[in-house]
C-alpha cells in the first residue's frame, strides 16, 4: 500500500521507480527515481505517542533548508513527505567520531542554533526532561516494559533538571544520530526533523556526545569546535544532557516495542541504550 500511494502522488511530472532504503526504525523510507531527478520519500504515521508533530517538524525542515542544513520539501500530505534526494554517505559512529567530522558537524549545530533571529513560522518547544516524563507515562499505559528503577530514575532526573542553567532557545535538531548526518563529501546535512523544535542548543551537542558513543576526548574536541574553547562547566552540563538523550532514547525504544510494527529488535536496543544511559549517569558522579 505505501508503494502504490507513493507512486499515485500528484507532484510526479513523469513515470518514476522505487527503491526501498533500509535503516529506517520509524517510518519507511524510498528513493524515487525519475528522469527530473530523484526524491526521498518517506511514508509516516502521525506518531503522537512519541511526541511527534507533523506540522512542526514541516516547519522546523523548511527553516532548516533555508540554513542549506536540511535537504528542502517537495511536496507533503498526510502521512508523506517528500523531499530533495541527497546524494550523500550515511554516516555511522565511527564516522561521527573522526575529529575532522566531529569539527565540521560543530559549525553545521552552531550555523543551525545560530539562526534563531531569522527564523519564521511557528515551532513547538521542546524539553528532553519533560520528554522523558511524558514518555514513561505513555509506555505505562500501553503496557510496555519499564526498567524496573525507572521511579528512582524519574526523582533524579527532576534533581539533575535543575544543574541546567537558563538558555537563550535556538532551533534544534534533538535527534542527532549518526544515521541523521549525511555526508556529500562537501557539507554535512541533518535529517529526519521529526523532533525538531526550539529548545537548548546543547541537547544537541549532548546527542551527539551520547548517540554516536564519544569518548572523553572526543567530547572535549567537539564543544571546543562548537565554542572555541573549552569550558568545565558547560562540559558538565553537555554530560548531564547526555545521560537525559540515552534516557529518553531508551524509553523512545521502550515504546516502539509495543508500538511498532517495523521488524527492529527494539527490546535489544531499549536495554543497550538503559546501559549506555547508567554508565553515562555512573560518569557524573
Amino acid at each position: 500500500m505505501s508503494k502504490e500511494r507513493i507512486l499515485s502522488l500528484p507532484c510526479w511530472d513523469s513515470s518514476v521507480e522505487l527503491e526501498e532504503l533500509p535503516g529506517g526504525i520509524t517510518n519507511r523510507n524510498y528513493k524515487v527515481v525519475s528522469a527530473a531527478g530523484n526524491r526521498m520519500a518517506r511514508v509516516c504515521e502521525d506518531h503522537r505517542i512519541l511526541g511527534i508533530d507533523r506540522r512542526n517538524e514541516l516547519a522546523c525542515q523548511e527553516a532548516a533548508a533555508a540554513l542549506g542544513i536540511a535537504p528542502e520539501i517537495v511536496y507533503h500530505e498526510e502521512g508523506i513527505l517528500v523531499s530533495e534526494f541527497i546524494e550523500a554517505q550515511t554516516l555511522a559512529d565511527s564516522d561521527v567520531r573522526e575529529a575532522a567530522t566531529l569539527r565540521r558537524l560543530a559549525q553545521v549545530l552552531r550555523h543551525l542554533h545560530g539562526a534563531r533571529d531569522g527564523l519564521s513560522g511557528e515551532m513547538l518547544y521542546f524539553c528532553p526532561f519533560q520528554t522523558v516524563r511524558t514518555y514513561v507515562g505513555n509506555a505505562r499505559e500501553l503496557g510496555a516494559r519499564l526498567p524496573e528503577t525507572i521511579d528512582s530514575v524519574l526523582e533524579d532526573m527532576s534533581w539533575l533538571s535543575e544543574e541546567i542553567s537558563p538558555f537563550r532557545p535556538a532551533l534544534c535538531h534533538n535527534d542527532v544520530l549518526a544515521a541523521n548526518i549525511l555526508d556529500d563529501g562537501d557539507r554535512l546535512w541533518l535529517v529526519d526533523w521529526e523532533y525538531g523544535g526550539m529548545g537548548n542548543p546543547l541537547f544537541d551537542l549532548a546527542g551527539v556526545c551520547g548517540n554516536c558513543g564519544l569518548e572523553r576526548e572526543e567530547e572535549v574536541l567537539l564543544l571546543s569546535a562548537y565554542f572555541g574553547r573549552e569550558d568545565a562547566a558547560v562540559a558538565r552540563e553537555v554530560r548531564i544532557l547526555k545521560a537525559v538523550s540515552l534516557l529518553r532514547e531508551t524509553l523512545w525504544a521502550v515504546i516502539q516495542t509495543v508500538a511498532s510494527d517495523i521488524d527492529f529488535d527494539y527490546v535489544s536496543y531499549a536495554a543497550e541504550l538503559f546501559e549506555a544511559y547508567s554508565r553515562a549517569r555512573q560518569d557524573l558522579n
